[in-house]
């Protein structure tokens, strides 16, 4: 079971430093906690998942919203 959950979260991690390059995430975007980069989300996520993963789906929309209104003008 142990390597089950070990698998999940490695796995998911790289997803959220796939997805945050492809939507173009970068330090100094937004204020807080969520002021990190894709490499930096990869490691919130691997260090403390229960708490980063969630997280980075939430902040993720902000992020796109960004990105959109940087290219949009």
């Amino acid at each position: 079971m142990s390597e089950l959950m070990l698998i999940v979260v490695v796995v998911s991690s790289i997803w959220v430093l796939v997805d945050a390059k492809t939507i173009g995430v970068k330090k100094g975007q937004i204020q807080g906690l969520g002021n990190l980069g894709a490499w930096g989300r990869l490691f919130l996520c691997l260090l403390f998942w229960v708490v980063g993963f969630p997280y980075n789906l939430a902040k993720r929309s902000s992020f796109k919203r960004i990105d959109s209104q940087l290219i949009g003008g």
